[in-house]
């Protein structure tokens, strides 16, 4: 079974760009950020049930790369940030997304940090709680004892740093 590198973090930290550069790098597949087109669709705000809807769309997407690739492939996706969204908005957090959460301890997660300029779009709605969900990310991780590593640098710096990252962790 396949090997994800998850691209993890909150809103505005490069974490799309890096997932499409890593997945060129290594020339391996990557799963598209499912949450952003998901929203994009929605003809009224979200709600807890579309926030759940997208975290079964990845398992589903998640599960078909694993069985459909060999090696590994790079996710925009990760349970934890649906995790994290929930409880942003005072959401409960059902059990079948903790445990889908704690299946996922053998692949290799990389936690984009807070240290790129904020881009506003239509669906970022978070800059100045920045410091506080990048917080909420690691210890998620620490909590769950998983292979992660704090990505930062800017433009080509922040590639290399995730490219050694995923050549020590593979």
């Amino acid at each position: 079974m396949a090997k994800r590198v998850c691209i993890t973090g909150t809103e505005s930290t490069g974490k799309t760009v890096l997932a499409e550069q890593l997945a060129k790098q290594f020339d391996c597949p990557l799963l598209e950020d499912v949450s952003r087109k998901y929203i994009t669709d929605l003809t009224a705000p979200y709600t807890q049930e579309d926030v759940l809807t997208i975290a079964r769309k990845i398992i589903e997407a998640e599960t078909i790369m694993r069985s459909e690739t060999n090696s590994f492939f790079i996710s925009d996706n990760d349970l934890i940030n649906i995790k994290i969204w929930l409880m942003y908005y005072d959401w409960s957090v059902p059990d079948w997304l903790e445990e889908a959460i704690l299946r996922t301890s053998e692949d290799i997660f990389l936690l984009c940090d807070i240290d790129l300029q904020w881009q506003a779009d239509e669906q970022r709605q978070n800059p100045n709680d920045r410091a506080e969900l990048f917080a909420q990310f690691k210890q998620a991780l620490e909590q769950l004892e998983v292979n992660y590593s704090v990505v930062n640098g800017q433009g080509g710096e922040r590639l290399e740093r995730a490219i050694q990252i995923i050549g020590e962790l593979n």
